[in-house]
């Protein structure tokens, strides 16, 4: 069965679903919707293609713009957004990959991989994910039929956009990098700005201005995404939505599923078991 939304999203311009597929590591996702998405990031590897109408988006790529007929990428750790119209919605299906999956669906290991166009307009490119994401979420897909065009749609995302060196992390100052050690590592703890600066030696203005200039987002904004993606893996391994949200920094099961729902455009609900078909 698919998991439906929790009430607070059940409205005329948004809805999703997803779809845990017959691949391993290989996530289906549908979603209509007019909202606007604060900047974000995933873990996996995402491709897919706009079904109707269309969205402007920001990200580490530039701004770009994608129209229905369009296939649309995203690296791991990108950070985007997307802008949408009041009452006028735009559908969107998606694949996302693990960086395992990825490597083995391709003939490119997940640290050599990138897609560097955020939007292709090629219609085969089109057709072959539009053909790989209906088999996968079919109620009784053909594993093997599956794994075939998904092959095929990685291809035509990647044949022109493999880098034959490992893909090199981002650079920061030191201060940055600083704040970004202790978010990934101290996660859980009620960081704040003052944390940041004191552990910087900077003023909170200065890490402020200089993380959000390098990094596109404030520190805030960075460590929710962080806490979101690290609940995101406690329910998929079967921990309780109450639970995750006290262990993640969350003030209770109703603020994490808000704040995942906004980002994502999905409930955390959806992950707490085994999607099916």
């Amino acid at each position: 069965m698919d998991y439906p939304l929790a009430p607070m999203l059940l409205n005329l311009m948004h809805k999703s679903v997803r779809h845990q597929t017959i691949l391993p590591g290989i996530d289906a996702v549908s979603i209509k919707s007019d909202r606007t998405f604060p900047r974000h990031s995933h873990d996996e590897f995402g491709f897919g293609y706009v079904v109707a109408g269309g969205q402007e988006s920001w990200s580490g790529r530039g701004l770009v713009e994608a129209r229905a007929g369009d296939t649309i990428t995203v690296n791991p750790a990108e950070l985007h957004d997307g802008i949408g119209q009041k009452g006028q919605p735009r559908h969107w299906r998606m694949l996302y990959l693990s960086p395992a999956a990825l490597s083995e669906f391709s003939e490119t290991p997940a640290q050599n991989a990138e897609f560097s166009r955020p939007v292709n307009k090629s219609r085969r490119a089109v057709r072959l994910t539009i053909n790989a994401i209906k088999e996968v979420t079919l109620d009784q897909p053909d594993r093997d039929h599956a794994e075939q065009l998904v092959m095929l749609a990685l291809a035509a995302q990647l044949d022109r956009s493999i880098n034959g060196d490992v893909r090199k992390a981002p650079s920061y100052s030191k201060d940055v990098a600083t704040a970004l050690d202790m978010i990934r590592q101290n996660w859980d703890a009620p960081l704040s700005l003052a944390d940041f600066a004191a552990a910087t030696g900077t003023s909170k203005f200065g890490l402020l201005r200089r993380f959000s200039r390098e990094l596109g987002a404030p520190p805030h904004a960075y460590l929710t995404q962080h806490r979101i993606k690290r609940a995101k893996d406690m329910i998929v391994a079967g921990s309780s939505l109450a639970d995750t949200a006290v262990a993640c920094g969350f003030a209770d099961q109703s603020h994490l599923t808000r704040t995942f729902s906004r980002q994502f455009g999905l409930t955390p609900g959806c992950f707490v078991q085994p999607a099916t078909h």
